[in-house]
C-alpha cells in the first residue's frame, strides 16, 4: 500500500510541475463517469473477491478473477494488446540536439515547449561563466 500511494503521490506532483493537473483529473474522471466506466469493472473484482472469502468457493472464486483478468487483457480493440499497438504506432521522432539549432533564433525571454535541451540553449549565458 505504501508503494502505491507514493507513486500516486509522485503522478500528482509531475502533473502539478508541468501545470497538467487539470488534464489529469480529466482524464480520471473518463474512467469513472460515461459509458463504458471501469466502474463496472471494478464491482466486478470486488464481487468475485467477496465471494472468495467463503472457503468452499474460494477456487471458483480464483478461476472468475485469472477469466476476468484474461478478458481485461485480450478485450477487442480496448484490451491492453490492442492499446499498446495503438499506442506504439503513434508515437513520434524526437528531434535531434543538431536538428534543434537549425529551428531558427530563439527569443530568451520565452520558454521553448518542453523540450529542456532547446530551452537550455535559448537562455542567454550567465555574466562571465562560459
Amino acid at each position: 500500500m505504501p508503494f502505491a500511494l507514493a507513486i500516486i503521490g509522485i503522478v500528482l506532483l509531475v502533473a502539478g510541475v508541468r501545470n497538467r493537473q487539470n488534464d489529469l483529473f480529466a482524464l480520471i474522471k473518463g474512467d469513472f463517469t460515461g459509458p463504458n466506466n471501469f466502474i463496472f469493472w471494478m464491482v466486478s473484482i470486488m464481487l468475485i473477491g467477496a465471494i472468495g472469502y467463503i472457503p468452499k468457493l474460494k477456487p471458483i472464486s480464483t478461476a472468475f478473477l485469472a477469466l476476468v483478468i484474461v478478458v481485461l487483457f485480450l478485450k477487442k480493440g480496448t484490451g491492453f494488446f490492442a492499446q499498446l499497438t495503438t499506442g506504439l504506432g503513434s508515437t513520434t521522432t524526437v528531434l535531434s540536439p543538431n536538428a534543434a539549432t537549425s529551428l531558427g533564433t530563439m527569443n530568451p525571454n520565452q520558454p521553448v515547449g518542453n523540450n529542456l535541451s532547446q530551452y537550455l540553449q535559448a537562455l542567454p549565458p550567465l555574466g562571465g561563466i562560459q
